[in-house]
């Protein structure tokens, strides 16, 4: 039985990961109908640059994650200006997916030019020894990506909700061109979204390394299992991407206890896109944000 819910809590805190890089492609779909799937690149390239920081500077594992994450926020802006931006001007929705497809490629590209073939990780940011309850063995690491995940929610929520900025990012997202009118600089809050989603893939990649192995080959994964919970969801919504990557963690981790890793993101997968076949929109997504 401990090695069930050992698996089960497992499998939620890749499941948290996987919410934070749903929850970023959600902000930038809502403001920018962009799906963006270099999301997952991000993530790992968030994650090996804190593993370069942390050996090269010798400071502790906690102390690159405000520096990751500024440096990614401020990264992503830069990012969707010189890239998506200007690409946005002239391709069609599926035509920038591919652009996002072209990016995920690149960073996994950049991946193994500067760190090569192997696969990097480094201390947690609290001591390796697990903490004991009832049986189980919780790596205080699992706590970290708990707390990142409820820290983006509770402060997304708190800017959508409680501060001007937000409410025009909401303006934005709900009507472009009404927003325009009234004074409100789209594209400006276009940048704030992919501020945003940086932040979140620095989050999740610097919380996530201390307790697995990752490497070039890894951008993939993490991109279609975000896409996948993003889409489950509902695209566009985020209590939906949070939903969606915790559940597909969590139906991972207890049908990997059973067969193996690749069996069991298949049959995640499968279990997944029947949600979809039931409601199309996803769970928590609305009929007028299907694309067809």
């Amino acid at each position: 039985m401990n090695d069930y819910l050992q698996s089960i809590l497992g499998g939620l805190a890749d499941g948290c990961v996987y919410a934070l890089i749903a929850l970023g492609m959600s902000v930038i779909y809502s403001i920018s109908r962009i799906i963006s799937l270099a999301q997952g690149g991000f993530v790992v390239l968030a994650a090996l640059t804190a593993v370069s920081l942390q050996s090269s500077l010798g400071i502790s594992p906690l102390a690159t994650l405000p520096i990751v994450v500024v440096i990614f926020s401020v990264g992503m802006v830069g990012v969707a200006q010189v890239i998506i931006q200007p690409a946005a001007k002239r391709a069609t929705p599926e035509r920038l997916l591919l652009v996002t497809v072209g990016m995920l490629q690149a960073v996994g590209g950049l991946l193994l030019l500067v760190w090569g073939n192997l696969p990097y990780t480094m201390p947690a940011f609290t001591g390796d020894a697990p903490i004991k309850v009832v049986g189980l063995s919780l790596p205080t690491q699992y706590f970290w990506l708990a707390g990142a995940l409820i820290m983006s929610v509770a402060a997304l929520w708190l800017l959508l909700t409680r501060t001007e900025l937000g409410l025009a990012m909401r303006a934005t997202a709900s009507n472009p061109g009404a927003a325009a009118l009234q004074g409100i600089r789209v594209e400006r809050m276009r940048l704030v979204a992919f501020a945003l989603a940086g932040a979140m893939a620095a989050l999740a990649g610097v919380t996530i390394v201390p307790i697995t192995f990752l490497q070039f080959t890894t951008v993939t994964p993490y991109a279609v299992a975000g896409f996948i919970a993003a889409v489950v969801g509902g695209l566009g919504s985020n209590l939906g991407a949070v939903t969606g990557g915790l559940l597909l963690g969590l139906l991972q981790g207890i049908f990997g206890r059973y067969w193996n890793a690749d069996l069991a993101q298949l049959t995640a997968i499968a279990l997944l896109v029947a949600v979809l076949v039931v409601r199309p929109q996803g769970i928590f997504g609305t009929p007028e944000r299907v694309r067809r």
